[in-house]
């Protein structure tokens, strides 16, 4: 694994430092550092009034990607056990509104019965948003070549991607920051809620919290439904606590994302997560009105911000169960 570090500022962060001078920010800080290694670059360092955000790119030796991580580190105080974390696939996409969220979030802390946040927001090197062909192997599993969803792209690199995450990103992240193992949670949306669902059928001890807005059921076959089936023969294992939100925006169901699904089909999905044999799972389900499937994404957000930071089950629950 190579950590590059950036010589430049992305377009991202551009944006960046633009909107931190409308704000008012009392400073921006940019670091950089020569070295002649020509696999390493540059850290870029942004100092905040309400935080530190660090950007760098993490060469996997599990898949073919190099990885744009944009690190958010609150400015209040780690907790006592540590900082709870939330990792955002489609990073570039979802950082920077998210760090905005979460700052704008912070000074209802005790309202909320929520802890500061750090944010791990993972996506490729590049100015897109959205890498289609990066995350349609990283984020889905194993495909029959005649069920592709586009024939130029490959898939079913989702188990060496989770590696990238356990085995190479997490070591980075908690020698950077004190982070609260017992609390991280996992977002994606749409491929990214694909994934975030199949970790936790498959490897569930990966995180403790996750949240998949708009999850792409209808990938293979409806592969989704058959293991939560599977999952939920022997939901009666699950040994410690674990977090499960899920969103849908209302408009999306005509769309081509969710177009080999019925409601009916989608809705018994979502609520069999509430028809399991433990009192160890703790789930949510949410319909965004009026949504369309990208927003969805950013509808999805606060909710994301929320669920990772709440500090014990009586908070989150307060924050979620409808009345």
């Amino acid at each position: 694994m190579n950590i590059l570090k950036l010589p430049r500022l992305f377009k991202t962060q551009h944006l960046t430092l633009l909107m931190g001078l409308m704000l008012g920010a009392t400073s921006v800080t940019w670091s950089a550092t020569n070295n002649q290694n020509k696999n390493t670059m540059d850290i870029i360092t942004e100092q905040q009034l309400k935080g530190t955000s660090q950007q760098f790119i993490l060469t996997s030796q599990y898949t073919p990607h190099h990885y744009l991580i944009n690190l958010y580190i609150p400015q209040a105080p780690a907790p006592k056990a540590g900082y709870p974390v939330l990792y955002l696939l489609d990073g570039n996409a979802t950082f920077e509104s998210a760090r905005a969220i979460a700052q704008a979030m912070a000074g209802g802390s005790n309202k909320f019965g929520t802890d500061p946040l750090v944010i791990v927001a993972i996506g490729y090197a590049g100015d897109a948003l959205f890498s289609a062909q990066n995350r349609a192997l990283d984020y889905t599993s194993t495909v029959a070549t005649n069920d592709k969803p586009n024939k130029q792209y490959s898939y079913g690199g989702d188990t060496q991607f989770l590696k990238f995450i356990d085995n190479e990103l997490k070591p980075q992240i908690f020698n950077r920051v004190r982070i609260n193992r017992d609390q991280q949670t996992l977002f994606g949306h749409s491929f990214g809620g694909l994934f975030t669902l199949n970790t936790f059928f498959k490897r569930p001890d990966s995180f403790q919290r996750y949240f998949a807005a708009s999850p792409s059921l209808w990938y293979n076959n409806h592969v989704l439904l058959q293991e939560q089936d599977l999952w939920r023969k022997q939901s009666n294992q699950i040994k410690k606590p674990i977090y499960l939100m899920t969103t849908v925006g209302t408009s999306e169901s005509s769309s081509d994302m969710q177009r080999s699904i019925s409601k009916n089909a989608a809705r018994d999905f979502f609520s069999g997560f509430s028809r399991v044999n433990t009192n160890k799972l703790h789930s949510w389900h949410f319909y965004h009105p009026s949504e369309q499937h990208i927003g969805n994404l950013y509808a999805s957000l606060p909710k994301a911000i929320l669920l990772a930071s709440c500090n014990s089950l009586n908070n989150c629950q307060k924050l979620f169960d409808e009345q």
